[in-house]
């Protein structure tokens, strides 16, 4: 069944006009008839399902049915601290974060970053990447992306975190494995709130390295091979959310 995202607001009702938007891609790109169903989610957790009872070109129309939980949510709280990219690298790694389960997105502007800053306009697109690929995945809550932080201002935010998690190409000695190890071995089963840190195309330097262990980060290598950012942030959020999830 097709799954869309609808404000909580928006769904108060038993009867419920869709948006311009939502009703053209129901009408003109699907082509649905009237008795069909849809799976309208709000982005907090709740689902319905819905079924078409009028489609005109001024408006479609739908019933809702009762809510209910949905099940595409990963046991793991992860905040993915991600750095500012090139081109559309940024809006991949937000696409397949949310896919995955990334629970919550922060940019950055790290020392490395040559990427533009975040204007209005892609931002409005950043959470427009993030909306469909929620439908996409089932998932039930929809994944807010901060303001673009500088490291500092992420660092200071680590005391939500029970780990934080930072990635640096030039650790050694120090993995992932390891850090969920020292997690378990003193936390056992206890569920984390988990912060992972990914820099820009050139990666951390030395001294936000550094930064970050002052800040009670675990600075981890996440092996001998060079990934590209985007790779590295999915490649990290798949091993936590596998680990805990």
């Amino acid at each position: 069944m097709h799954r869309f995202y609808l404000p909580p607001q928006q769904l108060h009702s038993e009867y419920l006009t869709l948006p311009d938007t939502l009703a053209h891609q129901v009408r003109n790109v699907l082509r649905m008839r009237v008795g069909e169903g849809i799976t309208l989610f709000d982005g907090e957790g709740m689902e319905y399902d819905a079924e078409l009872t009028d489609i005109r070109r001024d408006a479609v129309t739908a019933r809702l049915g009762d809510p209910r939980p949905c099940l595409g949510e990963p046991r793991l709280h992860l905040t993915l601290f991600h750095s500012l990219l090139k081109k559309d690298r940024f809006e991949w790694a937000l696409e397949k974060g949310t896919e995955l389960g990334v629970s919550h997105f922060v940019p950055m502007h790290t020392a490395r970053v040559i990427a533009e800053g975040a204007s209005e306009t892609k931002r409005t697109r950043w959470q427009r990447v993030v909306i469909e690929a929620a439908e996409l995945a089932r998932r039930g809550i929809l994944p807010p992306i901060d303001t673009v932080h500088t490291l500092a201002q992420a660092l200071g935010r680590l005391k939500a975190f029970d780990l934080a998690v930072f990635a640096w190409e030039e650790a050694s000695g120090y993995s992932l494995r390891d850090a969920v190890r020292d997690y378990r071995a003193t936390q056992g089963d206890t569920l984390p709130r988990v912060a992972l840190f990914i820099g820009a195309e050139g990666g951390f330097t030395p001294e936000e390295a550094e930064a970050a262990r002052a800040a009670g980060c675990r600075v981890v290598t996440l092996g001998a091979r060079v990934m590209r950012a985007e790779t590295a942030a999915l490649a990290a959020a798949s091993a936590l959310l596998y680990e805990w999830s």
